[in-house]
């Protein structure tokens, strides 16, 4: 049919997802909520057994369940918990793909380094179980790789960031007016990428 009307097939498929008759994202989020679920129900019976000895788990997931929105005695785990998560989900995938890729490539072009965070790597996997699991804290000691790593986000990082907030009319020197309740994002590349200012 599509060699008929080119494109029909992916405006037959939009049509029940504007009408609201198919959401794609309804499985991942039917998975989100399999495995969240146990977590979330354990946290709430630690907490309310340990009352102030409680170790608070410092992850998003613990945000999520301390927003004034979030009611434990009647918890809807796909609006105050899928849904909210899956954004972070999406948002995340991007950035650190793309991140990650940058890092191998600056290893890549830098094979200088590669032996010495190689060595690290090994000192560090001594700590795993016998089915070769690392303990998460583990991973800090990862200091060598923590730095190229920080390093080369430094290097490709995106050019506009640093949200603020105007709290009130501001002009600049040069007459540019930003007015109230903006968000402006700061342009720090020339700054960052500045070796003279390191």
């Amino acid at each position: 049919m599509d060699f008929i009307f080119p494109g029909i097939q992916d405006y037959l498929i939009r049509i029940p997802v504007r009408l609201g008759l198919f959401n794609p994202v309804s499985k991942h989020e039917d998975t989100l909520v399999k495995h969240i679920k146990p977590h979330v129900e354990k946290r709430l019976r630690d907490k309310q057994k340990h009352g102030d000895s409680w170790k608070r788990p410092n992850d998003l997931l613990q945000d999520l369940t301390e927003e004034e929105s979030f009611d434990p005695n009647n918890i809807d785990y796909y609006y105050q918990l899928a849904s909210k998560l899956s954004i972070f989900i999406f948002a995340s995938i991007h950035t650190t793909s793309k991140s990650c890729a940058n890092a191998l490539m600056d290893l890549a072009s830098r094979p200088e380094y590669m032996q010495e965070l190689y060595e690290e790597q090994l000192e560090v996997h001594k700590k795993a179980d016998e089915n070769g699991i690392l303990p998460l804290d583990a991973l800090e000691e990862m200091k060598k790789l923590d730095s190229f790593i920080k390093e080369s986000l430094r290097l490709t990082g995106d050019i506009a960031s640093l949200p603020h907030h105007v709290s009130r009319d501001y002009t600049f020197s040069n007459g540019l007016q930003v007015p109230k309740d903006h968000i402006v994002d700061v342009y720090f590349s020339d700054i960052v990428h500045d070796e003279s200012l390191q």
